[in-house]
């Protein structure tokens, strides 16, 4: 008997020591990454504060058509877009000229669906022309690296975040903040607002009455609100509240038809949406990763481009992935037939003209920060998107909808200079946007050698413990 007690004590002993190790060493990764390290020595492109960009072609995007200005000089100082002026009109002192030499210049690019998980993958967007990314989950790291961003510590795309998703029901991610009642949504909301979110991420679990309470007290505090459609809540009660976007042509199947691949139903609820005024984000590349696996299997995640991830998130999109490798015939099926029909809805949304948001859903299924946004766009062209239309769908129509079209978006007097200069024009040759010849972003100036920079700091990931860290400090704070 007494060797049992020794034992016994030994073991409790032993499991509250290991636990203590555990408890101490969750608390140091936490506190960890709480901090972000690697800031660049020196700055990536060269400043400039007066600039003219003369024999340039501009595509405005602020004319509502497709509009190409030819034979232009733009005139941008202090990060600020101050006028377009003929090229045979007298550029006014004190600016710098470049001389473009027929080059193209648009507006630059918005990802309006995207995960960041890594203060790099900022890095990686504006690597490819993407000077502005809106985060659809919301993590305490997030608003560093906006700030950062911001005040020029670190370059990368500008960073719009939701404030963490709001869900509710049993089947809600770890990281959700999930809710039982109305006023605990309300509650929600005002925490996000005080902790300085730029708007509130809802999902398909809340209930009638939660997401009132969410949209009421969003409404009071002047923030805006977007995410999946709440499956239990019907199409007409969510339209009567101003929802900035619902997201995913997928979530129009899961919710809005409850899962009936039924395209004349779709295209009933395209004219709805149409009337109303509300805008989709597609995103069909993470779906499209799922589709090409079940049918082409290893072969195609072994020809997923070698783009650096995270490591943790590359872990959980190869597991993501790999489940749908030799799938059985009715998942085949399935998803044969659900890509099909996110496919006809995409055609049947742009002929009912609802307003479509250009997004990535970037995080899930091995899908890469920035290069995704150029798959995308390539997938929308398959299926029926005019160029023109696919660019709106990325700068004005995103701008408006973040609510920042007077600021960004097009190529007008008095917005920032966010601009993409490409070899050729993009409303005939899409792919000239995954390359550009040279990138302004505010008051920096991008040449190739740059770009590839931000290509390679985009590349620098951090570890899997840091990131681990990061997850457990939003788990804690959401």
């Amino acid at each position: 008997m007494k060797k049992i007690l020794r034992f016994t004590k030994k073991l409790l002993k032993f499991l509250v020591i290991t636990l203590c190790m555990l408890l101490l060493f969750l608390i140091a990764i936490v506190l960890i990454s709480s901090k972000d390290y690697g800031n660049p020595q020196s700055v990536i492109g060269l400043g400039n504060n007066a600039l003219a960009l003369t024999q340039v072609n501009i595509i405005s995007m602020d004319q509502g058509r497709e509009v190409l200005e030819k034979h232009k000089t733009l005139l941008i100082d202090k990060g600020i877009i101050t006028g377009i002026i003929p090229d045979s009109v007298s550029i006014p002192s004190g600016y710098s000229i470049k001389n473009l030499n027929g080059k193209y210049v648009m507006p630059g690019l918005i990802d309006m669906h995207t995960h960041i998980f890594d203060r790099s993958d900022l890095a990686m967007y504006l690597g490819y022309g993407v000077t502005t990314v809106r985060n659809m989950m919301g993590f305490p790291m997030h608003l560093r690296w906006r700030e950062q961003v911001n005040d020029g510590l670190y370059p990368g795309a500008t960073l719009i975040t939701a404030s963490p998703t709001i869900n509710s029901g049993v089947n809600t991610g770890p990281f959700h903040k999930n809710i039982n009642t109305p006023q605990e949504g309300t509650e929600a909301v005002s925490a996000y607002k005080d902790k300085g979110y730029d708007f509130i991420k809802i999902y398909d679990g809340l209930n009638r009455q939660q997401f009132e309470s969410i949209m009421q007290e969003a409404n009071h505090l002047d923030m805006d609100v977007a995410g999946h459609p709440p499956h239990a809540i019907d199409l007409n009660v969510l339209l009567q509240y101003p929802i900035t976007s619902f997201e995913h042509i997928e979530e129009v199947i899961q919710g809005m038809m409850d899962y009936e691949l039924d395209t004349v139903m779709g295209r009933k609820i395209a004219k709805k949406l149409k009337q109303n005024g509300a805008k989709v984000t597609v995103t069909l590349s993470p779906f499209h990763h799922i589709y090409k696996t079940t049918v082409e299997g290893e072969a195609f995640m072994n020809s997923i481009p070698k783009i650096p991830i995270n490591p943790f998130i590359e872990f959980i999109g190869k597991k993501q992935l790999s489940q749908w490798i030799d799938s059985n015939e009715g998942t085949y099926k399935w998803h044969l037939d659900k890509y099909r029909c996110m496919k006809d809805l995409v055609r049947i949304f742009n002929e009912e003209e609802v307003t479509l948001l250009l997004g990535t859903d970037t995080g899930p299924n091995l899908t890469a920060p920035g290069l995704t946004l150029h798959e995308e766009i390539a997938l929308l062209h398959e299926n029926g998107l005019k160029p023109y239309a696919i660019l709106q769908s990325g700068t004005i129509e995103a701008a408006k909808a973040l609510g920042m079209e007077n600021e960004i978006g097009s190529i007008t007097k008095g917005k920032k200079s966010q601009l993409l200069i490409l070899n050729d024009n993009p409303l005939t040759h899409l792919d000239a946007m995954r390359n550009p010849y040279g990138m302004i972003n505010n008051t920096l100036w991008y040449n190739e050698g740059d770009i590839d920079d931000l290509r390679k700091m985009g590349g620098d990931k951090s570890g899997i413990l840091m990131t681990l860290g990061r997850f457990l400090d939003h788990m804690l704070k959401k």
